[in-house]
């Protein structure tokens, strides 16, 4: 048989292809030499990565509702659960915050003076401390929030976790539990889409809003922007004004 000679990448080896080898031969030959490329960056992989899934705006709007619902429904009973779900609900949706860093949160890491709207975030996925720019509706909420722990005799030192049950500081799978169960409650629960598909819903959202990369990157203190929609350059802005009436 006819044999034809091909010189391999930088004359390192010569392979030898018969005319007429299977074709699962080459995609193995192909596959073999893929092992040497160079690591994709971490881009790249996001761009390869299956879809992330996300929430309708439509859906994080009955949800929020749903929730505000029974919060002051809770409240006029003289119950607690309502209150702190909401809370916890509209700052998951309202900021885009992991929720490791909502049960992270110290009383005093909200800066809600006559200037300020932002909230510190202290163990930030990978990267140093830093701040969150809060709207003026979460802010209101927030600080109403601390009036009622105040109210029911719940300290709000600098120190003092926000979010506490009788058991304590909430833990993440706490929030990631209480977040699972609303979602059933409405029929929107589907596998291994809570509270991260929150925090992406947000980013949507907020992108679909401004239109600015760069308002999106520092408000999700993203070092890249998950590659499911092409961001063109936009300069940074104001931070308040861009996110606010985000789910009206």
């Amino acid at each position: 048989m006819k044999r034809l000679e091909v010189r391999g990448i930088a004359g390192k080896r010569d392979l030898s292809y018969k005319i007429g080898l299977s074709r699962d031969i080459l995609n193995r030959d192909k596959e073999k030499r893929g092992k040497d490329a160079k690591p994709a960056a971490s881009w790249e992989k996001a761009s390869n990565a299956a879809p992330a899934k996300y929430f309708s705006a439509e859906q994080i709007r009955i949800l929020r509702k749903a929730v505000k619902k029974k919060a002051e429904n809770d409240g006029r009973k003289g119950k607690t659960t309502g209150i702190r779900e909401w809370i916890v609900v509209d700052l998951l949706t309202s900021a885009g915050i992991r929720m490791a860093e909502a049960a992270n949160l110290r009383c005093g890491d909200l800066e809600m003076g006559d200037s300020a709207s932002r909230i510190f975030i202290r163990n930030r996925k990978g990267r140093f401390p830093g701040y969150v720019v809060i709207t003026d509706d979460l802010k209101e909420h927030l600080k109403s929030f601390l009036l009622w722990k105040q109210s029911r005799g719940e300290s709000t030192e600098a120190d003092d976790y926000l979010f506490i049950g009788q058991r304590g500081a909430w833990t993440s799978q706490a929030i990631q539990q209480l977040i699972k169960k609303n979602l059933k409650k409405l029929g929107m629960y589907e596998r291994e889409k809570s509270v991260r598909a929150l925090r992406l819903s947000y980013a949507r959202e907020l992108y679909s809003k401004v239109k600015e990369k760069r308002v999106v990157q520092k408000q999700l203190h993203h070092l890249f922007i998950p590659a499911e929609t092409v961001y063109p350059d936009a300069a940074d802005e104001t931070l308040r004004k861009k996110i606010k009436g985000l789910w009206r």
